[in-house]
């Protein structure tokens, strides 16, 4: 069954479409106008709009324009006089699936439905496909042959088997929610699910309804009843990730239940039983923040039944290189680049950073360094890694959107380029505007732009 938005003034047509379409057993909704096809469009997710293109307030285009800002995985059908066929092409140019010309009988509309619907399912059957085969928070992408690694891994391969509560402790970016996924799946709950809770993301008037659920009517704006996290990890892993922003409040139910398996949720008068092991990790300092009293010291104790600490990227440097040639080759595939290797100039710049935010960081910069790279190595005036030493002081942004992966202009990651690729060759322009693949005037004028001097890095090299 799809959910089915049927856009038009004409009363009959509308109710006629929408009859035909409810017995072919799709859930359908109705418009008279624009305007309150693209409230209903804010309102609620469908999987498809059949839409007329001449309406009393705006036309289907508008009407197309607003269901793809919203979701682009939602199909248009377009529906149209013979007298605007042009109209209805360009709709399709623009997004729309398909386009019906008035008037048209019951099989074709059915069959225009089911062609759309099919579309929109390939095309997410693809996606799924696509994800499995290249999937970041696979287990098996937690990469390194290092001792520290490797002392790890032996330990939650020893503890996986049990139900025991793990707390994973680490910086941010080093990998606690791939650790916690090769628990699971190392574990007896292999089969079962992995839900994910974010502590940090969840608004604190709503953490206990997310996690254990409410009763329709408990609440004002609780329309219906909506089961909680915790119990959708029913005989699988519940993950509490960045649990050191859990809201205080709420602590001492996340204790009762981790200690009785027990949850109730709200406007509910008895508890139920739920077999789901708890796995919880963050990057704060827990004992710091019991002795603010922001963290109960009670609940600690029962996250902390098995301890592991993840080490810093810059604690085990000798799995950068396999690391970085992981991400290389995603990256490359991802955006169909030639790069193939990295240098070795490269590969020490990237051993000489401290990388402080690990290894998500470092497959940030590589993302980057693929993205910039156009032969088939990639060299060091690719890279670009903030507070690396003398890159820095030539290059140095200012303000907000310092940090990789932060929001940067355009015109500034362009800057930041040109300096490192003049920084990498000695100052030598011509070379670098061979390595940009602009003219020697090209470059000339963006670096009057820039007010960058080229003399001065070519005698800093």
């Amino acid at each position: 069954m799809a959910q089915i938005l049927v856009v038009d003034d004409q009363k009959s047509l509308r109710r006629s479409m929408a009859i035909t379409l409810s017995r072919a057993g799709h859930s359908v909704d109705e418009a008279a106008s624009g305007e309150e096809a693209i409230r209903r469009v804010d309102e609620s997710l469908y999987d498809l709009v059949i839409t007329d293109l001449k309406l009393p307030d705006q036309d289907g285009l508008a009407v197309l324009e607003a269901v793809k800002a919203r979701s682009t995985d939602t199909e248009v059908v377009i529906v149209t006089a013979y007298g605007s066929i042009e109209s209805a092409v360009e709709a399709i140019r623009q997004g729309a699936h398909d386009y019906l010309a008035k008037p048209f009988s019951h099989e074709q509309i059915l069959c225009s439905v089911d062609l759309a619907l099919e579309r929109r399912r390939l095309r997410t059957e693809v996606r799924s496909l696509a994800r499995r085969l290249e999937d970041p928070n696979d287990p098996s992408s937690i990469i390194g042959q290092s001792e520290k690694l490797g002392r790890v891994l032996e330990i939650v391969g020893e503890w996986a088997a049990s139900d025991s509560t793990i707390l994973i402790t680490g910086e941010t970016g080093v990998g606690k929610d791939l650790l916690a996924r090769r628990i699971k799946q190392l574990s007896p709950r292999a089969e079962g699910a992995f839900v994910v809770v974010n502590c940090a993301t969840i608004p604190d008037n709503i953490f206990e309804s997310e996690l254990f659920g409410h009763m329709k009517g408990a609440f004002s704006g609780a329309n219906r009843t909506r089961k909680g996290l915790a119990q959708e990890a029913d005989g699988g892993t519940l993950f509490l990730d960045e649990v050191g922003e859990l809201p205080l409040e709420i602590q001492p139910q996340l204790l009762r239940f981790i200690e009785t398996g027990e949850i109730r949720p709200i406007g509910q008068n008895r508890s139920m039983r739920v077999d789901t092991r708890v796995i919880a990790a963050t990057n704060r300092d827990l004992r710091a923040m019991i002795k603010e009293g922001r963290f109960r010291e009670d609940l600690y104790y029962r996250l902390n039944v098995l301890p592991v600490e993840i080490p810093a990227l810059r604690e085990r440097l000798e799995d950068l290189p396999e690391l970085a040639g992981h991400f290389l080759r995603r990256f490359a595939r991802r955006f169909g680049r030639p790069v193939e290797a990295i240098s070795k100039k490269a590969m020490l710049v990237l051993k000489s950073y401290e990388w402080p935010g690990n290894v998500r960081e470092l497959e940030n910069v590589m993302e980057r360094a693929v993205m910039l790279c156009r032969g088939k190595e990639l060299r060091p005036e690719h890279l670009f890694m903030p507070g690396s030493g003398d890159l820095e002081e030539a290059s140095a942004p200012t303000g907000e959107g310092s940090g990789v992966g932060d929001p940067i202009p355009l015109a500034e990651l362009e800057r930041l380029h040109i300096l490192a690729v003049l920084k990498g060759l000695g100052g030598n322009q011509k070379r670098a505007s061979g390595v940009l693949g602009i003219s020697k005037s090209t470059l000339w004028r963006k670096l009057k732009e820039y007010g960058i001097d080229a003399s001065k890095l070519a005698s800093s090299s």
